[in-house]
């Protein structure tokens, strides 16, 4: 097959890297098209506004100053990359892409935006052990490549494969649903005096409510409230729902999820509006 490789890590990241290398052993003709620098948790963020940069920098492969959704949209749709790939594969990630965090991921972004243009897609992701510091990216890489064939139709507009593979996968793999994560990041402030060339008392602010007060933060009127997340280690799952992949992934098997691209209504909420509103209430 012709084979389109993307990610969110970059271009130069050790799991496009294995990927490529795995797929191209198995007899397949391989294209890299994948963003200059990191954009993980990008989503399905694209450029919108300015220009987009394709960088060729060896046979086949490019790298993209965009989102990982913009290595599709402008590399296939706008012909950057000269290739029709019979399939996009988004990965292998450096870390899981589980049940929620698929909402953030730039990993299934480039996959399913890849699906809604008409190209069957597959992201595929990789935790890393603790305690080697290794990703298990040859692993992943050979699971993806033996069963390729079989996965290539199960995907369509529709639908994508998302896939994610434990530091220590037991050789086996399940149907993961999606569970709910909760997320153990620490939120840090900090805070600066920065200086201003008006006098904040004297402005239609300060004339109104007297004058200027500290807010609940400590900040005043000109400083400058800087917020960062500092990780706080891996999400714990909500709930105990045995099949969802982040608990398969806990027993090391390899968790393999389809991913319906088009957002789904929930019909009892729909129901529920009309009954409260009315569906035809005037405004």
């Amino acid at each position: 097959m012709t084979i389109l490789l993307t990610n969110d890590d970059g271009y130069q990241s050790e799991g496009i890297a294995v990927l490529e290398m795995v797929l191209a052993q198995a007899g397949h003709d391989i294209w890299v098209c994948a963003p200059s620098d990191e954009q993980s948790a990008q989503s399905h963020a694209m450029t919108l506004k300015g220009k987009v940069k394709f960088t060729r920098y060896d046979e086949r492969h490019y790298h993209c100053s965009g989102k990982p959704a913009d290595c599709i949209l402008y590399g296939l749709e706008g012909n950057a990359i000269p290739v029709v790939p019979d399939v996009v594969i988004s990965g292998i990630n450096h870390g899981y892409n589980a049940s929620t965090d698929i909402i953030y991921s730039g990993t299934v972004g480039a996959a399913s935006e890849a699906a809604l243009r008409g190209y069957p897609a597959i992201a595929i992701s990789a935790r890393m052990d603790q305690k080697t510091r290794k990703y298990p990216f040859i692993e992943a890489a050979s699971f993806l490549a033996k069963y390729l064939d079989k996965f290539i139709q199960l995907v369509n507009k529709d639908v994508i494969l998302n896939i994610n593979v434990p530091p220590k996968p037991n050789g086996k793999w399940k149907l993961g649903t999606i569970g709910q994560l909760e997320y153990l990041d620490v939120v840090e402030k900090s805070q600066t005096k920065r200086s201003t060339n008006f006098d904040a008392s004297s402005t239609t602010i300060g004339m109104a409510y007297g004058q200027p007060s500290l807010d609940a933060n400590g900040v005043g009127i000109g400083d400058q409230l800087i917020i960062s997340l500092k990780g706080g280690g891996p999400p714990n799952l909500r709930d105990d729902e045995k099949r969802s992949d982040y608990q398969l992934l806990s027993q090391n098997f390899i968790a393999v999820t389809p991913l319906v691209v088009h957002p789904v209504m929930d019909e009892a909420t729909a129901l529920k509006l009309e009954e409260i509103i009315g569906e035809s209430d005037d405004i």
